[in-house]
């Protein structure tokens, strides 16, 4: 009994020595009027994030240790209100089991004190650090268009007519710049097949679903085992098994769902027309915006085997807004919703994170094209179409 007493207590020993060496540290050295403040480490981006830990700040200094046991994005922050004045210090890291990170802050007089302070212990870190460097100019853009997009987002919800060729304007704007980003980002990859933040980024650029699902495959091949193979490779393993079920030629995935008047419709209920699955909801004023285009092309050619299934993302309550948005914008096709918002059952059988998406659905249930906006959906129908 006492062996194997001493067997346990051993095992817990090592255990023990292993999740000190396998955890992450953070020390640094912070401006005094932080004296007294905490410094919280959190994983995750944005209300997404959750603290997992925070160490008080005392003599300018502080020290964080955390059981990590596997690769994550953070971040630290700190921040002090006095004499009418804000403090502010906020950096986003990338740690992995291991790492021993320093950082050195003193200046005060800049909105985000730990904005651009050097760290070391931290490679992810710096890697993220390399790729946004190169990414500065064209994120520096995006932020002002997008700043542009929710001040029209505000005026539209406070009752203003949308402008729609502002809103085109915009978002051809918009695409080119994350033209230019995805450019940018692509050298940055096939540069660096053996970063993290390479990864990371490439999953990033496959947004929630994949449309080229065998070049995803080709491009995810050429980074080293290990990446391909870590919880994050295996996850975009995933995500383009189940884009590859949404991909061009495929089977329409069925589904259920409730009309404005309470009604059941399937989407299988309209095989043998050509159908445009459209996602939308009648908060997203870029989909009211793109509204008129998807309602003359079904204009035209509703007597020629097509129809529309909108399928509305509108939240728990919001009936009656969905329904004057249907009336407002003259949408006489079919609609269902389950009002669940980002949950909505459609929404999450076809990979639905942004709106507006359509796909174009051939009247054997195939799918044959995706996110047809402006006049290319027109232009489409019109190939198909006689």
């Amino acid at each position: 009994m006492k062996k194997v007493f001493l067997i346990c207590a051993a095992l817990t020993a090592m255990n023990h020595l292993y999740a000190q060496k396998a955890g992450v540290t953070i020390t640094g050295k912070v401006p005094a009027i932080f004296n007294g403040e905490y410094i919280f480490l959190s994983k995750g981006a944005g209300f997404k994030s959750n603290v997992l830990d925070s160490a008080k700040v005392e003599k300018g200094s502080f020290a964080l240790a955390y059981p990590l046991e596997d690769t994550i994005q953070g971040s630290i922050r700190v921040s002090k209100k006095t004499d009418g004045k804000f403090y502010y210090g906020s950096r986003t890291l990338f740690l992995k089991p291991g790492d021993n990170v320093s950082l050195t802050a003193k200046d005060t007089s800049v909105a985000n004190v730990f904005e651009s302070i050097a760290l070391k212990g931290t490679p992810l870190t710096q890697q993220y650090d390399q790729l946004q460097g190169s990414l500065k100019k064209v994120n520096d853009s995006l932020q002002v268009v997008r700043g542009a997009a929710m001040s029209r987002m505000r005026a539209w919800q406070e009752g203003k007519l949308i402008d729609t060729a502002a809103e085109i304007a915009s978002r051809q704007v918009m695409d080119n710049l994350l033209k230019q980003k995805s450019d940018i980002t692509d050298v940055f990859i096939d540069a660096h097949p053996d970063y993290y933040i390479s990864l990371l980024a490439f999953k990033e650029s496959l947004g929630s679903r994949v449309k080229d699902v065998p070049a995803a495959q080709q491009r995810l091949s050429k980074f080293t085992p290990a990446l391909r193979n870590s919880t994050f490779g295996l996850g975009i393993k995933d995500l383009l098994n189940a884009s590859a079920k949404l991909g061009i030629n495929q089977q329409a995935p069925d589904f259920a769902s409730k009309t404005p008047d309470g009604k059941t419709l399937k989407l299988s209920d309209l095989k043998g027309k050509y159908v445009l699955l459209d996602f939308w909801a009648s908060w997203c004023g870029p989909c009211r915006a793109e509204n008129p285009n998807v309602a003359k092309a079904y204009n035209q050619y509703k007597d020629k085997n097509f129809t529309v299934l909108g399928v509305s993302l509108d939240r728990e309550g919001a009936h009656d807004k969905w329904t004057e948005a249907i009336e407002k914008d003259g949408l006489t096709w079919h609609h269902v919703s389950d009002l669940k918002w980002w949950n909505a059952d459609a929404a999450k059988l076809y990979l639905i994170h942004s709106i507006p998406q359509n796909f174009l659905i051939d009247p054997n249930g195939r799918i044959i094209a995706q996110n047809l906006r402006g006049e290319a959906l027109q232009q489409e129908l019109e190939k198909l179409i006689h």
